[in-house]
């Protein structure tokens, strides 16, 4: 289901400032799928412009067919250039906007073209604004902004282009319901590939169907995004299953990924690097205590390695009821722990006072589902469940009780996230903090 361009004016008001301004070189990277070849296309309109994407081919390949763009942007009989140096020699003079997307493909074939665009930005751009833009993030992180790169330092502007957030998710499906759009974002994260294929209506049984399908784009995209970032992604696929089922120490993962404890930071650090994992330590407590564990923080990946990956065999071969049985008896619990995810990290939109640090906090058997503190503390509980206000007031008090464990000194505020909760104007007028899900959008 393709769809309007929507919501980058942000994005887009970079990259026209660094146009305006004459900026020569704009790195612009991000996952796969999260819309940056749209948002340049965009960014082309009404400019004089060459837009090449890069083929996973050979160097001498990809630089005959992008002399054949700058042949006919300059209006000449198609020649080959001998080099990319000397293709943007032929442009010296010209105001352009040169975009070379999948830039990592070049990269791949020939680390040493670096040096080449090292030298085009030194010495050979002057009116034209060259845009790089990649896919790998691995890739473009160690290669090209890492401190060793040629082309480091070079850029006049970098933009690391994210997936949609869920408040823009309104304008992608215009008169869904709150909860249909939560759902679609929750197996999403707001990539903009993969809300092409719902509508926001009757999400469940679109999930159903987009995902449980061995021939479907978004049963298949994890494990082809794994291998395109990685070299031998069975690894990384052994410690996102462990973090999925609940293994999210480093001694449960290395058990879990046949590891060694020692080698298992180094795979947590790049699924980090990627955007797919984080660490998490109990906020408000001294460093020395702080026992992390990890989640997956990416929505999708973290949907795929609960629900599809434990029954691609079931999948594969069209048994399907209990793979169905699954999602529809653990999505709500699933549903729940990405709007816990979700508050933690929009939680200082919605408090009375300025938010220093936010995240979870658990000592021995005691937890909070999020804790935001400035000068002023705040304990907020998530559920994804709708609510009376009886259960309300019960939820609320457990949380005060709880946070008598937490030492601070401050006024302390006390809310509820959830669906919906019965009461809520009238516990407000209590001074508790409620918000639910329609508060979020």
């Amino acid at each position: 289901m393709t769809r309007k361009f929507v919501d980058r004016e942000y994005e887009l008001s970079l990259l026209e400032e660094s146009w305006s301004k004459g900026d020569r070189l704009i790195i612009v990277y991000g996952r796969r799928r999260v819309g940056k070849t749209e948002l340049l296309k965009r960014f082309m309109r009404d400019k004089p412009s060459i837009y090449y994407l890069c083929s996973l081919r050979k160097l001498p390949y990809n630089l005959k067919r992008f002399s054949s763009k700058v042949s006919k942007f300059l209006g000449i009989p198609e020649v080959t250039f001998s080099s990319f140096q000397d293709a943007f020699r032929a442009l010296s003079g010209k105001r352009a906007l040169v975009i070379i997307d999948e830039f990592g493909y070049l990269l791949r074939d020939d680390p040493g073209v670096l040096s080449d665009f090292q030298e085009v930005v030194d010495e050979i751009l002057d009116s034209v604004t060259l845009v790089l833009c990649g896919s790998s993030v691995s890739m473009m992180e160690s290669q090209v902004l890492d401190v060793k790169s040629p082309l480091y330092g070079r850029a006049d502007r970098y933009l690391r282009v994210g997936p949609f957030k869920l408040k823009q998710l309104v304008e992608w499906f215009p008169g869904s319901s709150s909860e249909d759009l939560f759902k679609v974002y929750a197996v999403t994260g707001g990539v903009a590939k993969y809300l092409e294929f719902f509508s926001g209506v009757k999400v469940d049984e679109e999930v159903e169907r987009n995902f449980f399908d061995p021939t479907s784009f978004l049963y298949m995209d994890a494990l082809n995004l794994l291998s395109e970032e990685l070299r031998d992604y069975t690894t990384y696929v052994q410690v996102l299953e462990a973090i999925s089922l609940g293994y999210n120490r480093v001694t449960e993962i290395a058990n879990y990924a046949f590891l060694q404890p020692k080698d298992v930071h180094f795979y947590l650090k790049v699924l980090s690097s990627l955007g797919i994992v984080r660490r998490i330590v109990p906020v408000l407590k001294p460093k020395r205590y702080r026992r992390g564990i990890y989640e997956i923080v990416d929505n999708y990946f973290d949907f795929w390695f609960g629900f599809v990956a434990p029954f691609q065999s079931e999948i594969e071969s069209g048994f399907l009821e209990p793979v169905k049985e699954n999602f529809r008896a653990k999505f709500p619990a699933y549903l729940g722990r990405v709007l816990e995810r979700e508050i933690r990290g929009s939680i200082r939109e919605l408090l009375p006072f300025r938010v220093r640090e936010s995240g979870k906090w658990w000592h021995k058997d005691l937890e909070i589902d999020v804790v935001a503190y400035g000068d002023d503390i705040a304990f907020i509980e998530v559920k994804w469940s709708r609510i009376t206000l009886r259960e309300a007031r019960r939820i609320l008090d457990k949380l005060v009780e709880r946070s008598e464990a937490v030492k601070f000194r401050g006024e302390r505020y006390y809310g509820l996230v959830a669906r919906e909760v019965e009461g809520k104007e009238e516990l407000r007028g209590e001074g508790f903090l409620v918000y639910e899900l329609d508060d979020l959008l």
